[in-house]
């Protein structure tokens, strides 16, 4: 990474910034134009996947200034949301996984196992 990206980290992102990557990536694009913000999705280790944004450089290189919120510090994958998409409603109360049309299952699958539940 650029050392004036990692600069501006260092003097404007506190270690403790879970929580914070809308906020923080819209400063620092403001600050370096040629960024460009993105949303989508980190995949840790050990949190597993998580709503994200970050910044990419024009040559595509991630520049995620609250990767320190990771365990992995950042090290995990990047997996970009497809703006075509529709946009979930919620998460299914059996997996977890997204849900569409303010359902509150993902799949007639998760509905059987839940509806088996109770």
């Amino acid at each position: 990474m650029d050392d004036k990206y990692e600069q501006w980290i260092e003097q404007n992102v506190s270690d403790n910034c879970i929580g914070q990557c809308a906020e923080i990536t819209t400063a620092m694009m403001v600050a370096f134009p040629e960024l460009r913000r993105v949303r989508g999705h980190h995949y840790d280790a050990i949190w597993g996947r998580r709503q994200h944004w970050w910044l990419t450089t024009p040559d595509n290189i991630i520049v995620d200034p609250t990767a320190s919120q990771f365990p992995g510090r950042g090290s995990g994958e990047y997996c970009e949301w497809d703006e075509g998409k529709p946009e979930p409603t919620g998460k299914c109360m059996n997996c977890g996984d997204y849900c569409f049309d303010n359902k509150i299952v993902c799949s007639p699958g998760c509905e059987a196992e839940l509806m088996a539940a109770y």
